[in-house]
């Protein structure tokens, strides 16, 4: 079997932030971390399973403290699936800053695990959960990070009904000093998904499907994420398909 942690995980780094592609496969998870260079604070960009595995990995548990904002691009399970493990294990470590999640207005998987979590340790959680939703072109302030949220195009297996209904998503660009790191999330090819990556420092683009018009209907193909990346000064193509070899 192929070493899928080697294959789905990228780094990229300049004077301001650093960027670990911890893990990204599609149907599996997406897991990145932003750090800023000036504070050592973190961001998180969607929080599949594995996310506090993957941290872990890193050597340190100064993720504990240094978290300062976790972002959730949809409410798929690759992308949110780790949440409850990670503030399970910020409780355990008696974290006690308040934790910011930012989240899709109308992301009923992510505010029902997040929900769940506090009702299940209200009388004993050492720290404050704080959600934001976010539409088209909110914004949101840290000391260290500013974000703007974008309405992507993306639906998965909740329509049913096959019509072209689409699910809470967005795409994020994240201001670190005067760096800009974007995110596509899962999307289509769109007008806005265009908007998410010009001019960034570094885009962080999925690239989840094959060459053909109709498996671009609900993610980017390859090409088309591959000319979404001329747009950025940087890119990579994450949430690939793993391939397992038995």
């Amino acid at each position: 079997m192929n070493d899928l942690t080697e294959t789905h995980s990228a780094a990229w780094e300049n004077d301001e932030v650093r960027v670990d592609v911890l893990f990204s496969a599609a149907g599996v998870a997406t897991n990145i971390a932003m750090v800023s260079k000036f504070s050592g604070s973190i961001l998180l960009a969607d929080v599949g399973d594995g996310t506090l595995r993957d941290l872990l990995s890193q050597g340190s548990l100064d993720f504990v403290n240094e978290l300062n904002l976790i972002i959730i691009t949809h409410g798929h399970f690759d992308h949110m699936g780790g949440l409850y493990s990670l503030l399970g294990f910020l409780r355990m470590l008696k974290r006690s800053t308040p934790l910011d999640i930012l989240i899709p207005k109308g992301c009923k998987e992510v505010s029902s695990t997040i929900r769940t979590f506090k009702d299940s340790y209200c009388d004993t959680l050492p720290f404050q959960i704080r959600v934001q939703e976010m539409g088209h072109g909110s914004e949101f302030h840290t000391d260290f990070f500013h974000v703007r949220s974008l309405e992507v195009e993306h639906y998965g297996l909740e329509n049913a009904a096959g019509d072209d209904v689409l699910m809470p998503a967005l795409g994020y660009r994240v201001s670190i000093g005067e760096s800009v790191i974007a995110f596509t999330g899962d999307s289509r090819m769109c007008p806005v998904i265009e908007e998410v990556v010009k001019g960034a420092d570094l885009a962080l683009i999925e690239a989840t499907e094959g060459t053909s018009v109709e498996a671009g209907k609900v993610h980017l193909t390859d090409d088309e994420a591959k000319q979404l990346g001329f747009l950025a000064k940087n890119h990579l193509l994450i949430h690939r398909i793993p391939k397992i070899e038995s």
